[in-house]
């Protein structure tokens, strides 16, 4: 997560509501201090487990699946927008944290894989969208002291049609986040798509082509080492004995270790590891 958004963190998960069959939590998170909030339009607020709305409109979708090249960040952000009825210029995403609102219903676990990312968030991420929309209609019409029924979303803002009035998502989150999470979430009729289906530019090619993108092989921590494991050529051979001497002599090599998969090579860098593997006795 960076700085332009909250964290949803265990607090805010106390007060949940299930939606649906795939098991959606949609949980609220409030920012301590609603003046940090106003002072800053780059801060934004949770309106649910997967939806966050800034003063500036910038709408941040909170994605659930790991992009592996798939254009599954594109998808799913394309799930929620649609039945937000936000601006598609002013969608943002971001990676979900670990927690159990998104687990994937098909592993039980939050992962991604066996062609289940589009499968298993198709109703979660269009509940989450709806229901942060309900909750944008009802504001405004408490605002206004109209009906709900007489207001409509469309393009990242809330219109009234006999007064042609018009409030953006960004002026109505903080009212929005204190209301009740909608229990009954009407979803959209596929005829009425206008974003799904639709071609769309991949939202993270940008970060791929001017090389920002951080991927497991870019994280960086305090002290951070790297092995490699020397393991057997027979499949199910077990280490019988090592000799780690000239493994360690490989400047750079802090130790080499057994392991159940076989021997690990510790080092400063993965060059490193690769050469004391390269030189150890096994």
């Amino acid at each position: 997560m960076n700085s332009s958004s909250y964290v949803v963190d265990r607090r805010g998960f106390l007060k949940m509501g299930a939606a649906g069959a795939t098991g959606l939590l949609i949980g609220f998170y409030l920012p301590a201090s609603v003046e940090a909030f106003a002072a800053s339009p780059e801060s934004a607020i949770a309106l649910n487990a997967w939806i966050h709305v800034g003063a500036n409109d910038i709408v941040t979708i909170l994605i659930d699946k790991s992009e592996m090249g798939q254009s599954i960040l594109t998808g799913l952000a394309m799930l929620a927008a649609e039945e937000l009825e936000c601006d598609w210029k002013n969608v943002r995403t971001e990676f979900a944290p670990a927690d159990k609102a998104y687990v994937n219903p098909q592993f039980g676990v939050q992962g991604t894989g066996g062609s289940s990312g589009t499968r298993t968030s198709w109703e979660p991420l269009r509940k989450a969208g709806a229901a942060a929309r309900m909750m944008l209609l009802e504001a405004a019409a408490e605002k206004w002291g109209v009906d709900k029924s007489e207001c409509r979303a469309e393009n990242g803002a809330i219109l009234h049609a006999a007064t042609k009035r018009r409030l953006s998502y960004g002026s109505l989150v903080e009212a929005a986040a204190k209301l009740p999470v909608p229990q009954d979430i009407p979803l959209k009729d596929p005829k009425q798509f206008h974003t799904i289906g639709q071609p769309a530019k991949r939202l993270d090619t940008p970060d791929k082509v001017n090389g920002s993108a951080q991927y497991g092989i870019d994280v960086r921590q305090p002290g951070m080492v790297y092995a490699v494991v020397a393991r057997c050529p027979v499949f199910g051979g077990k280490v019988a004995s090592f000799d780690a001497a000239k493994a360690k002599a490989v400047p750079g090599v802090k130790d080499v270790i057994q392991i159940s998969a076989g021997v690990a090579v510790i080092a400063d860098n993965t060059w490193t590891a690769l050469e004391g593997r390269k030189a150890l006795e096994a």
